[in-house]
């Protein structure tokens, strides 16, 4: 099973709830470990990790909201921010509430490159990039929560 975490922290816009809020965690999509169509949103995310690491590296004017996702105790993929690249690992900060035990908002996490599962950020037009596994969340949601996470992420036609 794959825990996704929610949409709306990775942006820190307007609260966009997927669910009931859960008291032991934020609110989550869950997917089957062999949903086709997850996995091949996080394969195109590691495979343009190195996009994501360079832009890290070297911002582009104006972006902002660098954030990635990883599978935090292997099963519940969650947002990270607040991101800094040392080597072969990412730095951060939990940006999502988790489920699994142990672990909070804000947690402190470090976690090797090859962990990713999503990656994120803003650009100077206030439209987001990456965020392959939104892109699969999207089409799991009600009609109106869909149109207003594309309008959040600056994705609405």
């Amino acid at each position: 099973m794959i825990r996704a975490a929610s949409l709306a922290a990775a942006l820190l816009l307007a609260p966009v709830s997927l669910s009931a809020q859960d008291a032991e965690g934020d609110p989550i999509m869950e997917f089957e470990s062999v949903d086709e169509q997850m996995n091949a949103a996080i394969a195109e995310a590691q495979a343009s990790a190195p996009r994501f690491l360079a832009l890290l590296d070297n911002p582009p004017a104006g972006a902002s909201n660098f954030v990635f996702k990883f599978p935090l105790e292997g099963y519940e993929h969650i947002w990270v921010g607040s991101v800094e690249r040392d080597g072969d690992y990412l730095t951060g900060r939990l940006k999502n509430n988790p489920h699994a035990e142990g672990w909070k908002l804000g947690d402190v996490v470090r976690v090797p490159v090859t962990a990713i599962s999503d990656w994120g950020y803003v650009d100077r037009t206030g439209v987001a990039q990456g965020y392959y596994t939104v892109r699969v969340m999207i089409d799991h949601m009600e009609p109106a929560m869909a149109a207003e996470v594309r309008r959040q992420y600056g994705w609405a036609d």
